[in-house]
């Protein structure tokens, strides 16, 4: 199942590879990546690494973080302000990183992800420690809630309902905004859930990885009922996963610390394995559109992307197995899938930047698409079933 994926993009005529590593000159353990735009975006790390871009991952420039300690976790709200936590010390800046203020340090908190609804309520998680601000993180309050220990991962779906994963892969749920909290995911094994990522209020993933009995074991589940029921789309597939983020309620990505990087097109039911380029634990994923995304890991690795991670291939070695015409298009495109099977597929029309056309879905191998109804240009067409993930350009007249 987790064989390469058949999917060939031809985009204006580009083709380059699936992930480029950038040049960051430095050697520091990654942890954490987040771009608050398309150009600005940063990615924190061992001993108070901090890593700064303004051009879209083109440049990364050192920061001053004023802490030695490792900075586990980076937000943004907007281009100016922003924080990052380490184990014991809460950072704010609101000059975009140039300097940045210590604001809060708790001795064995065990501070380790910051997370904010919006510009004005944020958290920031640790072991038996909750932090919560409603000002823009001009001060932080205390709540009374307990949590758990080796906190891991944090998600918020509004100011009051809450998750929390640590230690053993126990994860938590607060319905009223941290006082009080439920055990979701009791404890498993020794590992720890590393990455929470909801798609909304009740569409959630929960992914992580630990060692059992000398084996490197997958956690990974979702939820379509904000955590009442899950199931495990994934099962143990050897990896141990660090990182998950979706960038519409379709389309996602899972990092692992053996290099790997995972794509579904189906909301998490099915997954294929890309082809990162390296063989270095990744720790972070962060997308800024459908298609433009960044993954950090260890030894300053930085990984971008600009085809969603899928292989771009020569025009020659486009798939006969999927026709598309007449290309340029006027009014109807024509998309036909020389498949003995009838699947259900989906059919998605993209802009060159990113932003989702058109989409239908069908059962049929002949589909016609209205495409009078777009201005003129060039646009991607991804085509999306059970057996494969197809991207193809046209050109609108």
């Amino acid at each position: 199942f987790f064989s390469s994926v058949f999917g060939f993009i031809l985009m204006l005529n580009t083709f380059s590879q699936n992930w480029i590593q950038q040049q960051t000159n430095s050697t520091a353990d990654l942890n954490s990546i987040f771009f608050v735009d398309p150009g600005h975006g940063w990615a924190v790390g061992s001993e108070g690494t901090i890593l700064k871009t303004t051009n879209g991952g083109d440049q990364w420039l050192a920061e001053p973080s004023g802490v030695t300690s490792d900075l586990l976790s980076v937000h943004f709200t907007d281009p100016l302000t922003g924080f990052a936590v380490s184990s014991h010390e809460l950072l704010k800046t609101t000059d975009g990183g140039e300097h940045w203020v210590v604001q809060d340090t708790v001795m064995n908190a065990w501070l380790s992800a910051v997370f904010f609804i919006g510009s004005d309520t944020g958290f920031v998680a640790g072991a038996g420690r909750i932090l919560k601000t409603t000002d823009h993180g001009n001060t932080w309050t205390k709540q009374s809630g307990f949590g758990c220990f080796g906190v891991k991962s944090f998600w918020a779906t509004d100011p009051e309902t809450l998750y929390m994963g640590g230690s053993d892969f126990l994860t938590m749920k607060s319905m009223d905004g941290g006082a009080h909290w439920d055990v979701l995911i009791p404890n498993l094994s020794y590992g720890n859930m590393e990455s929470i990522f909801f798609t909304d209020h009740n569409t959630g993933y929960f992914a992580g990885g630990g060692w059992a009995q000398g084996y490197t074991g997958s956690y990974f589940a979702k939820t379509t009922d904000g955590g009442v029921t899950m199931t495990y789309p994934l099962g143990n597939i050897g990896k141990w996963l660090s990182c998950v983020f979706f960038t519409d309620t379709h389309n996602g990505y899972i990092t692992a610390l053996d290099g790997s990087i995972l794509k579904t097109t189906d909301a998490g039911d099915h997954w294929v394995s890309l082809n990162s380029g390296v063989n270095s634990a990744l720790t972070s994923i962060c997308f800024t559109d459908s298609v433009t995304g960044y993954v950090a890991g260890k030894s300053g690795t930085i990984l971008k992307t600009t085809t969603g991670g899928v292989h771009v291939s020569r025009p020659d070695a486009l798939n006969k197995s999927i026709k598309i015409y007449p290309n340029p298009v006027s009014d109807v495109l024509m998309v036909e899938l020389n498949s003995e099977q009838q699947l259900r597929t989906y059919l998605e029309i993209y802009s060159v930047s990113g932003q989702l056309m058109l989409r239908e879905e069908t059962l049929t191998n002949k589909s016609f698409m209205d495409a009078g109804r777009l201005p003129g240009g060039s646009y991607i067409l991804k085509i999306i079933n059970s057996q494969r993930t197809e991207v193809v350009k046209f050109d609108k007249l």
